[in-house]
């Protein structure tokens, strides 16, 4: 059975009735306080100062969000629950690794669809900043943040296979939120430390490293998982 097969099966396994109303909830409540945030804006103020402030705005709530859904959604996925997928696959000597691989293609590539709409909607509501023009710093704010999601959703996924409880969706959401916090300590040897493993962006959603660094984490993370999930034993 190829991976294409595979990951049909995992979407139909995964996507439930708990898994659609999460997404769309995600999305109002995301697009929800971007309308307030253009609503609130005073209109007095130059172009460019309204412009930033929906960006920072705008960055600290879709990073938020876009996290702690890639959070749910990958530690959900590896769950008993729903990873028992696995049972029917392993008789059709489809390794296990595959199913794995399909999971987490089909988490990126959903979590990302989601994303994509609440760019479009952000960039809509921009329009009402007359000068507002999309440019590279912030695409690639949006890249940032698209990656950081990936990154703390692959953790959820490794916490969740190592200690196979719906508490990890809870541990990870903290570390985040602390993670989140350090911006103001970066100065520090240890802070610098703890960046290396648990990435934050700045207001700007700029990483403090470079950002080939993002997507060498993001394959160490995905190479954790499988090799933890090659030997994990599955007998919940």
């Amino acid at each position: 059975m190829n991976l294409f097969r595979v990951m049909k099966l995992k979407f139909y396994y995964m996507i439930n009735k708990n898994t659609l109303l999460t997404f769309i909830f995600a999305f109002l409540l995301i697009v929800f306080i971007l309308v307030l945030e253009i609503i609130n804006l005073d209109q007095k103020r130059a172009d460019e100062e309204l412009i930033n402030e929906y960006l920072i705005n705008s960055y600290v709530y879709i990073k938020m969000f876009t996290v702690i859904l890639s959070i749910y959604l990958f530690s959900y996925s590896i769950s008993f629950k729903n990873d028992f997928l696995i049972y029917l696959l392993l008789p059709l000597n489809v390794k296990k690794e595959k199913n794995l691989i399909a999971c987490i293609f089909l988490n990126i590539l959903l979590i990302l669809f989601l994303y994509i709409w609440i760019i479009i909607f952000f960039a809509y509501l921009a329009l009402n900043i007359h000068t507002f023009v999309v440019n590279m710093e912030i695409i690639h704010a949006f890249l940032n943040i698209i990656a950081l999601s990936y990154i703390f959703g692959l953790y959820a996924m490794l916490l969740m296979q190592i200690i196979n409880n719906n508490f990890s969706f809870i541990i990870m959401i903290v570390i985040y939120i602390i993670s989140n916090n350090l911006i103001d300590y970066k100065e520090y040897l240890i802070i610098k430390i703890i960046n290396l493993c648990f990435p934050f962006l700045d207001i700007n959603c700029e990483y403090m490293y470079n950002d080939l660094y993002l997507i060498i984490l993001i394959v160490i993370l995905i190479i954790l998982n499988l090799i933890i999930y090659h030997f994990r034993d599955l007998n919940f």
